[in-house]
């Protein structure tokens, strides 16, 4: 066969990672499940079946980028196959980053056991994914550490049985597809200690809050900052009526990213900066306003500054378009859920242009597709991730490394908001 024909799996590397945390009694972040998968046909090659090589693909491509960049430092959760498991593919990761989160799909049959058996005395700790109390899971509890129930559409009084029957065997009790605040206070009561689910990056607790007054000076700074007629002399005046903005402003533009060391003023440092990137760093700074609220509250906004600098990224990538735009897209379309206000609402008090207030309230225009391309990355919905994707100008892969580079971005700016 000639080299012309020799064929090619072009897709084998179209591998994608997300992730979705993993909060604990008290609402910390304790780990992140990492979302992944190939969205290749499956085609056979060699003498090795077409899903353990794409499985062993999408191991390498996070290997590749690292957890420490995915997750921050915080365990993570790793899905794992069949296939996965008995080759030991997951002697990839060190035992003390990882959870192995043996999919529903799996069976305990005694080759599984036995590897269980052999992971365990490795140090790993394993979990079982989406348990229903099927005969034949259950001769993998004494394996698992912690148990993972789908919370949707079942009440506290069939669940509770359930969670009580585990917990009696030792084993921790992860409750998933927690959607609401009152689901979520249920989980707890009757014995579930880990949470995950939309309730977390949809967190109903910020529905209805007044902002506070520094939430309201940024939003009337970034207005202002917004009309040409206003005076930089009404800027500056705004800026120094709030301490707490003008010691912040001053202390990024002697820092060493901007690389002065004597600006003592707020002119002149508005002046440095210029109006793009102050307005930039405001919106960071209003979105620090809201992470301090709980630990929920902080995921929330790293969560939306991911999709902002991911966004971002993804129009660099393609090569068209304005990134920095595409950057005020992806932030604002979180405003709502932060503040507890209608986006429609916060929109009218911050100087959009109006293709992005139509990528954001009507999901149309020249913005609205890299949104929607990221907000389904996020989800793990790969199957819009191909089909919204630009197939001729963009390489799917590159999506992972994106992703991976907002998620340490994100965390880096927020941190340096806080302080």
């Amino acid at each position: 066969m000639s080299t012309s024909e020799t064929p090619l799996p072009p897709t084998a590397l179209d591998v994608y990672v997300a992730r979705q945390p993993i909060f604990d009694v008290r609402n910390e972040v304790v780990a992140y499940e990492l979302l992944y998968r190939d969205s290749a046909q499956s085609t056979a090659a060699g003498m090795r079946p077409a899903s353990v090589m794409c499985n062993e693909m999408a191991l390498h491509a996070m290997l590749t980028i690292g957890l420490e960049r995915l997750t921050g430092g915080s365990t993570a959760w790793i899905n794992i196959t069949r296939d996965h498991l008995l080759g030991g593919l997951h002697r990839l990761f060190a035992p003390q980053n990882v959870v192995l989160e043996l999919l529903e799909t799996i069976s305990g049959d005694d080759e599984v056991v036995a590897a269980c058996e052999r992971a365990r005395g490795d140090g790993y700790v394993l979990a079982l994914d989406d348990y229903d109390g099927r005969a034949e899971l259950l001769p993998l509890l004494p394996q698992a550490s912690v148990i993972k129930i789908q919370i949707f559409d079942r009440s506290e009084r069939e669940l509770a049985p359930l969670v009580r029957a585990l917990r009696a065997e030792g084993l921790t009790v992860l409750a998933e597809c927690v959607e609401t605040a009152e689901s979520r206070d249920m989980c707890q009561r009757i014995g579930c200690t880990l949470f995950q689910g939309y309730v977390f990056s949809r967190p109903e607790t910020f529905a209805g809050r007044a902002m506070s007054v520094e939430q309201i000076t940024i939003l009337n700074i970034l207005a202002m900052m917004g009309n040409d007629r206003i005076a930089e002399a009404k800027l500056e005046e705004a800026f120094q009526s709030h301490p707490t903005l003008s010691y912040a402003l001053l202390r990024i533009v002697n820092s060493a990213a901007i690389g002065l060391r004597s600006v003592t003023s707020i002119p002149h440092a508005m002046r440095i900066i210029g109006r793009t990137a102050l307005s930039r760093w405001l919106h960071v700074m209003l979105m620090a306003t809201v992470a301090s609220r709980s630990p929920i509250a902080h995921e929330a906004v790293q969560q939306a500054l991911l999709r902002a600098r991911f966004c971002e990224l993804i129009t660099i990538e393609i090569g068209s378009g304005d990134p920095a735009a595409q950057f005020m897209v992806g932030l604002l379309s979180r405003l709502d859920v932060l503040l507890g206000m209608p986006l429609v609402d916060v929109l009218e008090r911050l100087p959009v242009r109006p293709e992005v207030r139509t990528a954001l309230l009507e999901g149309t225009g020249s913005h609205a597709r890299t949104l929607r391309l990221a907000v389904a990355y996020e989800n793990a919905d790969w199957d819009t991730v191909r089909a919204q994707a630009p197939q001729s100008t963009f390489k799917l892969r590159a999506l992972m490394e994106a992703y991976a580079e907002a998620t340490e971005w994100a965390a880096e700016r927020l941190a340096s908001a806080k302080h």
